[in-house]
């Protein structure tokens, strides 16, 4: 029955991974606000909210499985290691795109995104970081640079979200760069999946050793640049550009 339903949750999982990744390019490339902008917008929303419920309960299921079939994580390190990670990417990017849609939905009120369950997810993305690196330095298992290379991504994510929430954004447009900047990294989120799964089963890439940790980072080395360079050229665009200085 777990079988049937996890093959069910990866079909579901793999064709709305496909739909977030298409329509994440339309509102980056249409005007900001625009009538696509907004419609493909909200289907990169949904599709990644189905997604992460998706790899959420397949996570469960995982667990219950090998729980049940006497397999621990002293049996397999490497596996259990990998699954908590995965739990950890999961958490981290539902709480990236919530916020993201949080500031968009409170762009006039900024004071209203700091509510405690916003604070609260905040909170959670920097504990599940922290306790992903000790775990990781702790346990030491086969894939501990994978988890040590985005194992701060949560730091960062947590942190941010709570800047904004507690400090009165100075710009009136300060809405807009958090809400691109917090899109922009569920979009690295879906291409990372894609770098990561989708490609080793369309073109049979296999990368081993170190060269395996290439996909995971790609997307973010690419992403969060172009996020720091687009958000200058609105800033700029804006006349704001010394204020972010």
């Amino acid at each position: 029955m777990l079988d049937l339903m996890g093959e069910g949750i990866r079909f579901i999982h793999v064709i709305f991974g496909f739909a977030g990744l298409a329509a994440f390019w339309v509102p980056i490339v249409t005007r900001k606000g625009g009538v696509n902008h907004v419609r493909f917008g909200r289907i990169f929303v949904w599709s990644a909210y189905v997604v992460l419920a998706g790899a959420a309960l397949a996570l469960g299921i995982r667990f219950v499985t090998l729980s049940g079939q006497g397999i621990g994580p002293e049996d397999n390190p490497g596996l259990y290691a990998f699954m908590i990670f995965l739990a950890y990417l999961t958490l981290v990017t539902f709480v990236t795109v919530r916020h993201g849609m949080t500031v968009l939905r409170h762009k006039r009120d900024p004071a209203a995104v700091g509510t405690s369950i916003n604070a609260m997810l905040a909170y959670a993305a920097i504990v599940a970081s922290a306790a992903l690196i000790a775990y990781a330095l702790i346990v030491a298992p086969p894939n501990l640079i994978l988890l040590l290379a985005l194992s701060p991504i949560g730091l960062g994510v947590g942190t941010g979200n709570l800047r904004y929430m507690r400090n009165p954004p100075a710009s009136p447009r300060a809405w807009m760069y958090e809400h691109l900047g917090a899109m922009i990294g569920a979009g690295i989120a879906f291409h990372t999946a894609f770098a990561v799964f989708g490609s080793s089963q369309l073109f049979d890439i296999g990368l081993e050793g170190w060269l395996a940790v290439i996909p995971w980072i790609a997307p973010a080395a690419i992403g969060i640049p172009a996020t720091i360079i687009w958000t200058r050229h609105y800033r700029r665009q804006f006349g704001e550009l010394g204020d972010a200085a």
